[in-house]
């Protein structure tokens, strides 16, 4: 009878090490090939504040997709940094999926104001008629007391709000097939 005991404890010893081996070999994994490199990239573009890396969908569960959280701060051109960091991730990242979520110090005002103006973006996204949506968000900024930038690429609409020490990024993407900000 105490060596069927023996038996037991091994196995489920064995089982506990190799779960812990291979749960910490995962971790390893996202903090040394995925996150470190990413942070590297993402550390000389100017406008960076924070940058940190995770797999988690909004459910909480991993998700095939990597979310790379980045905190930007008095950015003079959200188009040229946000290329900056698609570029650097196409040399980084071996072809994974990617979302990049933007942070910034934005108020619950910066984002009524944005809930004003954002059915001028979609529409212009649909139309292609980016020269009257610049008009309408120049007119409405004017008006709130907003700056706000706008630039437009093949891929994406980027704005800039800001008002007094406060910012607010936004890029929408013009097709939704592609990789994404939120």
């Amino acid at each position: 009878m105490p060596q069927k005991d023996y038996n037991w404890v091994v196995g489920c010893l064995t089982l506990v090490l190799t779960l812990a081996a291979l749960f910490g070999g995962q971790l390893l994994w996202n903090k040394y090939a995925v996150a470190n490199p990413i942070n590297k990239t993402f550390q000389n573009i100017d406008g960076i504040e924070s940058v940190s890396v995770g797999r988690l969908n909004e459910q909480g569960k991993n998700s095939d997709k990597i979310k790379i959280y980045v905190k930007l701060t008095h950015v003079p051109n959200l188009q040229k940094v946000y290329g900056e960091m698609a570029d650097g991730l196409k040399r980084v990242d071996g072809g994974k999926k990617y979302d990049i979520v933007i942070q910034d110090n934005r108020t619950p005002e910066l984002e009524q104001f944005y809930y004003s103006i954002h059915y001028s973006i979609q529409e212009a996204i649909f139309t292609g008629n980016f020269a009257t949506m610049a008009e309408r968000i120049e007119s409405k900024s004017s008006s709130a007391g907003v700056e706000t930038q706008t630039y437009v690429d093949t891929k994406n609409v980027y704005v800039k709000m800001t008002k007094g020490t406060s910012d607010m990024y936004v890029v929408v993407a013009r097709d939704d097939s592609s990789q994404g900000v939120k």
